[in-house]
């Protein structure tokens, strides 16, 4: 009777366990769903409400730039003849450094003639030929302009660009201000990717930020043209590809919503996109799986530790009650 009586409280404290082995499954599926559909839904949130935060500081600019392109003493300047622009240059050159002086991080403002050549300016650049940036093509057709960022003058900027038009509606110039990319940057959280329309990184806020780096690799054409008319600045020789053409796919899904993938290192990484209203360009953010995923291992933590416990409390009181 003593051999049946062991064998039947093994099977039982098997059985136990079998059955507390299959609620710690259970429980730990539904912890990593759920901390799963919590940080999805979380991200998809801050990746539009860094969209919308990066729309408005782009309109703000384009707006500032387009009332600043309204100054009589800049437009008169710019739809003025030679032997009158000589007249003006002094009062729209004291307009462009007032311009500069107000902003901290404003660098540079300039005023462009109808074939791109710098007529005046605060920096350096007096006489240069930026005919085939876009951002004197688009304001010289009309439209205001928030540039990606470019390695120019020894640091990275954005420029924003209006047309300066005259008395008859013509475009007769263009109004150029640089401004510190720094201003975008800074206002980005951590774990952001800013990507423009050729899948270029035009800001990363990781551990180690690699900017100016294509996510998949661009046709020799359309790099050529990039280089050219110096997308992103004249001091950027060439772009450095990367190999994260699925990723590059997921970000260019307008419904993509929360997904997973691996970054450059391997490591896998779960991320949602949205696109800029302003401008072609979307914010990627990410976190790490570990990340994700921690509350469930916390949580499970806490639920195994419980169920230690209650195992072993559900076997001594089945042993007392065996003596008793």
């Amino acid at each position: 009777m003593s051999g049946a009586v062991a064998q039947r409280r093994w099977a039982a404290i098997l059985v136990v366990a079998l059955v507390a082995g299959i609620a710690l499954f259970l429980t730990d599926s539904s912890l990593r769903a759920r901390a799963l559909d919590y940080a999805q839904r979380d991200l998809r949130a801050r990746a539009q409400t860094t969209a919308d935060a990066m729309d408005r500081a782009l309109r703000a600019r384009l707006i500032q730039t387009l009332t600043l392109a309204a100054l009589p003493s800049l437009r008169g300047f710019a739809a003025s003849d030679e032997q009158s622009r000589a007249q003006r240059a002094a009062l729209a050159q004291n307009e462009l450094h007032a311009i500069v002086a107000a902003d901290p991080n404003a660098r540079a403002a300039s005023i462009l003639d109808a074939g791109g050549v710098v007529a005046l300016t605060t920096d350096n650049s007096i006489h240069a030929l930026w005919s085939e940036r876009a951002f004197f093509r688009a304001a010289l057709r009309g439209e205001l302009h928030a540039s990606p960022p470019a390695r120019d003058f020894g640091e990275v900027s954005h420029y924003y660009s209006a047309p300066l038009i005259d008395n008859a509606g013509r475009v007769r110039g263009v109004l150029v201000v640089r401004v510190a990319a720094q201003e975008l940057w800074d206002g980005l959280p951590k774990n952001i990717l800013v990507v423009d329309e050729n899948g270029v990184v035009m800001a990363d806020t990781s551990d180690k930020p690699q900017n100016f780096i294509a996510l998949a690799p661009i046709d020799s054409e359309t790099h050529n043209r990039l280089i050219a008319e110096r997308r992103y600045g004249a001091e950027l020789g060439t772009l450095r590809f990367s190999n994260q053409t699925a990723l590059l796919a997921l970000i260019q899904q307008d419904n993509a919503g929360a997904f997973t993938f691996r970054d450059a290192g391997g490591r896998a990484q779960v991320g949602a996109a949205r696109k800029l209203q302003i401008n072609p360009w979307r914010v990627l953010v990410s976190q790490s799986e570990e990340e994700t995923y921690a509350f469930a291992r916390d949580a499970l933590g806490h639920a195994l530790a419980l169920g230690t416990f209650a195992f072993f409390v559900g076997i001594g009181l089945m042993f007392a009650w065996r003596r008793s």
